[in-house]
């Protein structure tokens, strides 16, 4: 069943890295199937594998990301990430009527277009994912970039959210959606929250006695999972980020 989740968290505290190692290692499991049951740690009687892997950027190149990503993983799971897998690239859109010059995103002036070429962000978000969802994992980058656009009303993705959460189930696809801590008021973030199936959460920990600091993950809400869950079993995940594995839980904590 498809559904629509917020990947929810502090800078750097690994939201962008979960979505990049998810490309990554479901791009490993379609070339190679018998290496799945070790990727998701049980049964596979049930895994549904999305036949490719859509990535939608507002303000960010193509070029950028696939950096960030060969910087982030070894050459192997680079390789994995990078392969079967479609860039939309939107900042044309994004920073059309922006302080930005357009020679710095490569983009064709406003004022040189043809009349009618500007196109409403949200309209193309949703063509996009119509064209690419059946049989697809999409990651957009980001709700926080959609927030902060002025262009945009709040509303609008607010109704957006809900018109996937909708589709994504007959589509039977996976839309992951970035958004920064903090960046919305708390009654639109808990809207934003209200309007998806799952969020989870990335943040950093810090403790007084020790100048490190570790990256958690938890589960706030994901429909259809949290009813099996047993109050004493709530748990927040200590995750780390290494080149040979991407973003890994190395153990669980019970919270409370």
């Amino acid at each position: 069943m498809g559904s629509v989740v917020i990947l929810h968290g502090e800078p750097g505290a690994g939201a962008h890295e979960f979505a990049m190692t998810s490309i990554s290692k479901l791009q490993m499991a379609r070339e190679h199937p018998e290496r799945l049951e070790r990727l998701v740690g049980g049964s596979t009687e049930s895994i549904y594998l999305p036949e490719r892997s859509v990535y939608i950027t507002l303000t960010r190149s193509e070029a950028m990301i696939l950096r960030e990503a060969e910087l982030t993983f070894r050459e192997d799971l680079y390789g994995y990430f990078k392969r079967n897998l479609k860039v939309y690239d939107l900042s044309e859109d994004y920073f059309s009527r922006s302080i930005v010059p357009a020679s710095w995103t490569g983009n064709v002036p406003l004022l040189l277009r043809g009349s009618g070429e500007e196109r409403d962000m949200l309209t193309r978000i949703v063509e996009i994912i119509e064209e690419e969802a059946d049989g697809s994992v999409i990651v957009l980058d980001s709700l926080t970039d959609l927030l902060l656009n002025p262009r945009v009303e709040n509303t609008a993705i607010v109704d957006l959210l809900r018109g996937l959460r909708r589709k994504a189930k007959e589509w039977n696809t996976i839309i992951y959606m970035l958004l920064t801590k903090n960046v919305a008021p708390p009654d639109m973030e808990a809207t934003l929250f209200d309007s998806v199936d799952g969020v989870l959460v990335f943040e950093w920990y810090g403790s007084p006695r020790t100048s490190k600091r570790r990256r958690y993950l938890y589960v706030l809400k994901f429909a259809g999972l949290m009813a099996f869950i047993d109050e004493s079993m709530v748990a927040r995940f200590d995750t780390r980020l290494n080149r040979e594995s991407g973003l890994v839980v190395i153990h669980m904590e019970k919270i409370g």
